[in-house]
């Protein structure tokens, strides 16, 4: 998955899959080719058994500051704009995403980061979101995803401004959800604890969540994933895993 300008790289760990950016020479930025390597990326992913949470970073210190400009005209005018196709990608992926945020997180990386379930920031990290300095509208997805997060006030403070913001301030947004002084030792402790849990609980309760988050009825989805757990056995497993006070060993994978 090499790019002469960048690339995106996939090391799948334990239960964990970590995606790094990495385009060092430009702080991470995202090449048109290195944002459609998102969905690649995920679906090998997805084809692997062993990965239960997906964690995605940036190299060297840094997380991404926003998509390459010197690209933008070709993003722009693909026929299907790769960053919102990478966006999608991450927030429609079955298993939990999660962003660990260093340095910058600019404009298309903060576009990344919202799409990803949780975000754990440094607290050196610095958020900005820019197409108001380069006169660029802001895609309707991510426009509605960031609402989404943070409310309105704060999403058009970060749009109109295009300026950049500290960590603390981020966390106050709910840009993110936590700041740590050790992102990555927070993100490891946080990955292997649901990847302890139940695996059919955590992916319905992602489904569901979304759902909700959507104003769309839960009961039809929620039933059958009910269903599935009983069919499995996994309620029936947690439950006397707790009884008998020793760690479940759920059967669903």
């Amino acid at each position: 998955m090499s790019n002469a300008k960048g690339r995106l790289d996939l090391d799948v760990a334990g239960h964990t899959a970590w995606i790094t950016i990495d385009n060092p020479d430009r702080r991470n930025a995202m090449t048109a080719s290195m944002w459609r390597q998102v969905p690649e990326l995920l679906g090998a992913v997805a084809d692997d058994p062993a990965a239960r949470v997906v964690v995605l970073t940036g190299a060297g210190g840094t997380f991404c500051a926003g998509a390459d400009i010197s690209e933008l005209h070709a993003i722009e005018g693909a026929a299907e704009n790769p960053t919102v196709a990478a966006e999608r990608a991450l927030v429609d992926f079955p298993l939990p995403t999660i962003a660990l945020v260093n340095g910058l997180c600019i404009g298309g990386g903060c576009q990344l980061a919202a799409a990803c379930d949780i975000r754990v920031s440094a607290a050196s990290a610095t958020f900005g979101i820019t197409p108001a300095k380069l006169g660029i509208v802001y895609p309707p997805s991510s426009i509605a995803r960031l609402t989404e997060l943070v409310g309105p006030s704060a999403a058009k403070l970060l749009l109109f401004s295009a300026d950049f913001f500290d960590a603390a301030h981020a966390l106050r947004m709910r840009l993110v959800d936590e700041v740590v002084d050790d992102p990555r030792a927070r993100v490891d402790e946080l990955a292997a604890t649901i990847a302890s849990r139940s695996q059919l609980t955590v992916r319905a309760s992602k489904e569901l969540v979304d759902l909700a988050q959507r104003g769309l009825p839960l009961g039809e989805r929620a039933g059958q994933w009910q269903q599935r757990s009983a069919e499995a056995g996994e309620s029936a497993e947690g439950i006397a895993a707790f009884l008998d006070r020793r760690q479940p060993e759920f059967p669903y994978r």
